[in-house]
């Protein structure tokens, strides 16, 4: 009877490990997984800060041609406050934001602004990409730098 159970243990530690290692192995995989959107094959952004604080900020996505028909790119930046909060920039547009429309399948451009003062920004930019395979993508990205 000692025997069965040690066997049955024995089959159990086992089955749980190869249960545990595929989770993990399959965990492992999904890091490097890249979302399938309808309209836009890429989306992208990068922002530098000059040393004398002018803030640059490139907005880029590459869609398919016949398919992607629009872009609309909101981008604001913000600066942290009291380290907890994020109040927007004042940068003399519209709910201080610029908005880019765009109808083409790609798109490259970029704004500047010059910064009042140094601390930590964040720059946030929206990616709404029509076409005609389906939802509009939906693509916002975050990058934080100090000055």
């Amino acid at each position: 009877m000692s025997k069965i159970k040690k066997l049955l243990a024995i089959i159990l530690v086992c089955t749980s490990l190869v249960s545990i290692f595929s989770i993990v192995s399959y965990a492992a995989t999904l890091e490097n997984v890249t979302p399938r959107y309808n309209n836009v094959v890429s989306a992208s952004t990068a922002v530098v800060i000059s040393d004398d604080g002018e803030i640059t900020i490139s907005n880029r996505y590459t869609g398919t041609n016949g398919t992607t028909t629009k872009g609309v790119i909101t981008t604001y930046i913000e600066k942290k406050t009291l380290g907890l909060f994020w109040t927007r920039v004042d940068i003399g547009r519209t709910n201080d934001e610029w908005v880019d429309t765009i109808y083409n399948y790609k798109y490259v451009g970029s704004h500047s602004y010059q910064l009042q003062s140094t601390g930590k920004y964040r720059v946030t930019v929206t990616f709404v990409i029509y076409g005609n395979n389906g939802a509009a993508d939906e693509i916002e990205k975050q990058i934080i730098k100090e000055y």
